[in-house]
């Protein structure tokens, strides 16, 4: 059955939606303008509000089924049958299905002993969470709706089915003070004292994926607002050659070609990928124009001071012997300019109106 969705979805440059007005730079020779540092941002965009930009994102927490699932699936090497409860979240259970579209069975939607980790997002959105709380033996109904769009069955897309599920059997670790001793963490010997390590550490995980999201919402906010010209043609160029290299190493990685992997990440059914590329390359460049304005007008800089030690800490952090020699091996114009781009969606985050 495929109904598990996959979003193997790992690039390297932001993709934008933006709600401007495109309009031409002229028949100026923009292909010499390749970072921002090449131009005047600002000459390329005309921003929208910025400052106090209103924002809804969910605070950061983390749930019980959250710490019990990272832990089971931390012992899950030592997962054995278990009974006489209902399954959980983290549970590895073992099921069979049916769906039906309107009372008749669809394809691909059947199957019989299958294994299933509740909470892995194997299938589709409402189906995992259906399964919790159900006994051995236990056999029910789960209404659900298919993603809209769904790739891997169109005709599914947002319809209406039943899946009849049974309970096979459950499996889930005995987590004893013995096993937590055998993960070798400092003060940290006992179950209960493993769970606060848990929540803790999924809890900075959950912070930091807060500020990411407040960030990603503001500069979405701005770009509402702002209107933009074509940018450098130079931009451009750079950055679908970075994209395209990046992809090609995801798509190997997964033993896809190009055309497939963009198809798969994207959700796109474009018919040239290299225009699709282009038009991608696009859209990062305006974003990045647009936040080296903000950066020009809030007097936001990288200084060199920064910058090394930057490469210092990256240098170490990779294994190189030296800032030189790690410097030797990158891009250090484009690196400057990454810089800024983030500082300047910090600024954004920072200064964002949470509701």
């Amino acid at each position: 059955m495929h109904i598990k969705i996959k979003r193997n979805v790992a690039v390297a440059l932001a993709i934008a939606v933006l709600a401007g007005i495109l309009s031409g730079c002229g028949n100026k020779d923009t292909s010499g303008l390749i970072y921002t540092t090449d131009f005047k941002a600002e000459d390329f965009v005309d921003l929208g509000a910025y400052m106090g930009v209103e924002i809804a994102v969910a605070a950061p927490g983390v749930s019980d089924d959250a710490v019990k699932m990272y832990i089971k699936n931390t012992f899950s090497d030592y997962a054995e049958p278990v009974s006489g409860r209902r399954a959980e979240m983290g549970d590895i259970t073992n099921i069979d299905y049916e769906g039906k579209l309107e009372g008749v069975a669809f394809a691909g939607g059947t199957a019989k002993g299958t294994e299933l980790i509740i909470g892995s997002g194997s299938f589709i959105p409402g189906f995992e969470e259906g399964v919790v709380g159900m006994e051995i033996g236990q056999t029910k109904d789960i209404n659900l709706a298919f993603p809209d769009p769904y790739k891997n069955n169109p005709d599914l897309s947002g319809r209406d089915v039943v899946f009849t599920v049974t309970l096979n059997g459950i499996s889930a670790p005995d987590v004893t003070d013995e096993l937590v001793k055998g993960l070798g963490l400092t003060d940290c010997d006992t179950v209960e004292k493993y769970e606060k390590y848990v929540y803790d550490n999924l809890l900075v995980q959950a912070q930091a994926d807060f500020e990411q999201q407040k960030m990603d919402e503001a500069v979405a906010a701005v770009e509402e607002s702002s209107r933009f010209k074509e940018p450098p043609e130079g931009m451009v160029n750079r950055l679908k050659e970075n994209l395209t290299n990046t992809l090609t190493s995801y798509a190997q990685m997964y033993g896809m070609g190009l055309e497939q992997y963009i198809s798969y990440a994207y959700d796109s059914e474009a018919e040239d990928y290299g225009e699709f590329l282009a038009e991608q390359a696009k859209l990062t460049a305006r974003r990045y124009i647009m936040l080296a304005a903000i950066a020009d007008k809030e007097g936001i800089s990288v200084t060199e001071e920064e910058l090394e030690a930057e490469f210092a800490k990256m240098a170490e952090r990779y294994g190189y012997e030296s800032a030189d020699a790690y410097k030797a091996e990158i891009n250090v114009d484009a690196y400057r300019e990454f810089q800024l781009i983030q500082k300047a969606r910090e600024f954004l985050g920072e200064n964002a109106v949470v509701k």
